[in-house]
């Protein structure tokens, strides 16, 4: 079987080594062709991709901009991006199935499946459409993503979700009851690399939030929560806001420490110098950084919204709050004041990944969509 997947648009190996997450991104197919399929990436990168053969292995690495001249206008760019199944036609047409790592500009494997007649799976990370109307997007701007994915959910064979609260939204927005082709499939955590530590020094009083410095993360009720009392917040994560953010903390005498951007490959280790992780946001996807944190073994905190709640279940493998600062500060007093609840969370947290989103458990799931698809 041969597995094209296609970047999300503009993104490339290198973007991917830049935010440091590389290793984390190409190990679902390096399990993959482990198990006898054969990968190609078609990368919006040039000759730089290259770089990262090594690491890569046996994934063919197929950079768009090696194929062609990349213009320097952003216009021309984006109407060149139709005509890449035309260019690669030599490299396309060896798959049996193309795959889209997110829904952005799915416009190129869509044409790839129609020319060359071969089957399609789009995966959402998250579901864009439902995400973009949270944050008042343009009138242009959203008549376009929901155009986007109403013919990719329309056209393509199979549709990858990563939580139960996407199906159900995309089966009433897009019309789609009674599909065969959606399977939810969580996003995937290495549990053997992202484990518990016997040794590592705990920080008193202190516990971690990860993810990008956006509104959607509801920082600032998570700052107010903290405010005048002993907790100590340590951030890792970059994003639009991070200077407002310092701004209101100091302003505010808040006890946060940014840490900054971190390769993913080094989050296990701080990670595990932690015994709580939270996550206050107004609404998620399949949240990573919060499964990675469960894997380590960490007491999770996490506010009662989508993408969320149908990972945490209420002190069992987790504590769910109300997204308000006082809620908030309710919950880390009960978490970080209790050993007992901190510990038994923790152990079921971990346990929860493992039976759900271990890389093991996430390939055989792939590969059993695989074979339903080209069978439809």
């Amino acid at each position: 079987m041969n597995l094209i997947l296609f970047f999300t648009y503009g993104g490339s190996l290198r973007t991917w080594a830049d935010a440091g997450l590389l290793d984390r991104e190409i190990i679902l197919y390096k399990k993959l062709i482990e198990n006898g399929l054969k990968v190609a990436f078609v990368t919006y990168g040039d000759e730089s991709d290259y770089q990262y053969r090594d690491k890569l292995g046996d994934i063919e690495i197929i950079p768009s901009y090696t194929f062609v001249k990349k213009p320097s206008s952003k216009i021309i760019r984006f109407v060149q991006s139709f005509f890449l199944p035309f260019i690669l036609k030599e490299q396309l047409k060896k798959a049996d199935i193309f795959k889209t790592n997110q829904m952005s500009m799915t416009w190129a494997p869509l044409l790839a499946k129609l020319l060359f007649k071969k089957k399609l799976i789009v995966r959402c990370g998250f579901e864009w459409y439902r995400f973009l109307l949270k944050s008042s997007p343009s009138f242009l701007l959203k008549n376009y993503v929901y155009l986007t994915e109403w013919l990719s959910y329309k056209i393509a064979d199979g549709i990858i979700l990563t939580s139960e609260d996407d199906k159900k939204y995309i089966i009433d927005k897009f019309h789609l009851k009674g599909s065969k082709k959606i399977r939810i499939i969580s996003n995937y955590i290495d549990v053997d690399f992202f484990k518990p530590s016997s040794t590592a020094q705990k920080k008193k009083n202190h516990f971690i939030f990860i993810g990008r410095l956006t509104r959607q993360k509801n920082l600032i009720n998570l700052f107010n929560a903290i405010k005048g009392s002993k907790y100590i917040l340590d951030i890792i994560g970059d994003g639009e806001i991070k200077e407002e953010l310092k701004d209101y903390s100091l302003k505010n005498q808040i006890k946060v420490n940014f840490r900054g951007r971190v390769p993913n490959n080094k989050i296990p280790e701080i990670l595990n110098q932690y015994e709580v992780f939270i996550l206050p946001s107004y609404y998620e996807g399949n949240p990573k950084a919060l499964l990675e944190a469960m894997s380590c073994g960490l007491a999770v905190i996490g506010t009662d919204v989508d993408g969320i709640r149908n990972i945490i279940k209420h002190k069992e493998n987790g504590y769910l709050s109300k997204t308000d600062s006082k809620s908030i500060r309710d919950a880390i007093d009960v978490v970080m004041g209790d050993e007992f609840l901190r510990k038994n969370m923790g152990a079921r947290a971990r346990k929860f990944v493992i039976s759900h989103c271990s890389i093991d458990e996430i390939v055989k799931r792939e590969l059993e969509f695989y074979s339903t698809v080209l069978k439809f």
